[in-house]
């Protein structure tokens, strides 16, 4: 792994600044699952939980990307984390009371997602800002590995916790943590490029609309980059229902209603994300679009390898987790290319548009997961979406490959 990163201070006050923020967001949501499991006894309560924070990216991403690249991408940060204290405490407080009016939750979940669809093209453009350019892929890797090992480490050590602490003595842990957050934040170096705020030009309705179109102009006109947002998103049509339905039902199968089951299939997809992360941490590479591709291929052979799971669990085992792998693949690059391709001026913009895109495609993917529920033998489920997914890598690598052959021809002429 390439000591220059660590050698950045800035970089390294970021990473530390993610790495406190997502010990606290496991934090919270592990306590907000479980009191609201003991406050509603509602698993369909549970699952309402996601749709505010889709709702809210759905409405305020392009904000976030408009504002990420007019003004200081620090000051948004800690402007947003700052928020996002306010709201944890406010669950706490509830929680700590006792209180299960299942609206406050709701509303207090669609705002994280706004404050979060302003943080995130913040902390993109960020990134672009304090790294050259040939380092971003490395960095988004190392970030992205440091949230997934979170993301498995983090829920065994809070379940020892949570039986010796009040549960709403976690959602004030998350607190914490983005205060922590905002220290490092501030710190940082603000942006290489130049983008402190103070010299930005006042933001009316119109020049919002233009800037909106200002993004959407470049990502139009820059083929590369459109291709690998397109084919980076598409995939999430099938791959969201896969996972969500799929797994769950597939562990019904193999093991007659085991949840221990579902839990180890989880446990194998997110050793896979972690390897994938690992792998991306140190990759060197140019062509996104290529990388994109093969992550998507090696989903598409998890989950053909998922069907044969019933007959077979440790084919089961096996698919989850060379699923898992593709994951990295798919998302690290994405964001890579758009930082690397985008100009300085539209880089929040086009990571909005991405993450907009990649909503749509969740959302729809749900619905189609409530077509198939029950209507369809899940092993089927797992067949149909892995040959979709070969379908669009083949397409994907002929447009790959068009693209990059037309490019070396430009360079030679």
């Amino acid at each position: 792994m390439d000591a220059t990163l660590w050698k950045n201070s800035s970089f390294l006050k970021l990473w530390l600044a993610q790495l406190t923020a997502n010990i606290g967001d496991q934090c919270y949501s592990f306590a907000l699952l479980w009191y609201l499991l003991q406050a509603t006894k509602s698993g369909t309560a549970l699952s309402l939980l996601a749709i505010p924070e889709m709702a809210a990216g759905l409405m305020f991403y392009l904000t976030g990307g408009v504002l990420a690249d007019r003004y200081s991408p620090r000051l948004l940060m800690a402007g947003t984390d700052a928020a996002r204290i306010v709201v944890v405490i406010s669950v706490g407080v509830m929680a700590s009371f006792g209180v299960g009016q299942f609206g406050f939750f709701l509303a207090a979940q669609f705002l994280l997602g706004v404050f979060s669809s302003l943080f995130q093209p913040a902390r993109t453009v960020a990134l672009k800002s304090i790294l050259p350019l040939e380092l971003l892929g490395r960095a988004n890797g190392i970030l992205d590995t440091t949230f997934r090992s979170i993301r498995i480490l983090a829920p065994m050590t809070i379940g020892l916790l949570a039986g010796s602490v009040p549960l709403s003595a976690l959602f004030f842990a998350n607190a914490a943590s983005y205060l922590v957050s905002v220290f490092f934040v501030l710190t940082i170096r603000d942006s290489l490029k130049g983008k402190g705020g103070s010299t930005a030009s006042k933001l009316t309705l119109g020049q919002y609309k233009r800037d909106i179109a200002t993004g959407a102009s470049e990502l139009r006109h820059t083929r590369d980059l459109f291709y690998i947002l397109l084919f980076g998103n598409l995939g999430y049509l099938v791959w969201l229902v896969t996972y969500n339905v799929g797994f769950p039902f597939l562990a019904e199968r193999m093991d007659q209603g085991n949840g221990s089951t579902l839990a180890m299939l989880m446990g194998f997809y997110g050793i896979g994300n972690l390897l994938g992360s690992l792998y991306m941490a140190r990759a060197c590479y140019t062509r996104h679009l290529l990388v994109v591709l093969i992550g998507w291929m090696m989903q598409a052979a998890g989950f053909l390898l998922l069907t044969g799971g019933p007959a077979f669990h440790w084919l089961a085992f096996l698919g989850a987790a060379l699923a898992g792998v593709g994951g990295p693949l798919i998302g690290i690059p994405s964001v890579t290319a758009i930082q690397v391709k985008a100009t300085d001026a539209n880089v929040g913009k086009v990571y909005a548009i991405n993450m907009l895109m990649y909503t749509c495609c969740g959302m729809l993917s749900s619905c189609l997961g409530a077509l198939w529920l029950g209507k369809l033998p899940v092993e089927r489920l797992f067949l149909v979406s892995g040959l979709a997914l070969v379908l669009l890598t083949v397409v994907g690598l002929a447009v790959e490959k068009r693209n990059h052959t037309t490019k070396h021809h430009s360079l030679d002429l």
